[in-house]
């Protein structure tokens, strides 16, 4: 009897043993799985944020500074002179 009982505690122990190596095991893959889709999720949710933010910025900021640059370039001799030769120079210097 005391070998029964010895051999159902041994059983018991290798029994909890396997159990807590699965148990292990089977945490760390679940946080790898959340993890990647965390990351996933917060990819996704960055490019939309980055996306709408730029396209704010090109209805709001954009055509300010294209007209800028437009005017600077209509008015290329600042001061009297001809603005469209003096703007196709600077173009054919520019490259």
């Amino acid at each position: 009897m005391a070998n029964s009982f010895s051999a159902l505690s041994s059983a018991f122990a290798w029994g909890s043993l396997l159990l807590a190596v699965i148990a292990l095991v089977a945490g760390l893959a679940w946080g790898w799985v959340i993890t990647q889709r965390a990351e996933n999720e917060a990819r996704t949710e960055a490019e939309k944020c980055a996306n709408a933010y730029i396209a704010k910025w090109l209805t709001d900021e954009a055509p300010g500074l294209v007209r800028a640059h437009v005017e600077n370039l209509q008015n290329a001799t600042l001061g009297r002179g001809n603005d469209d030769e003096a703007a196709d120079a600077i173009g054919e210097e520019a490259g």
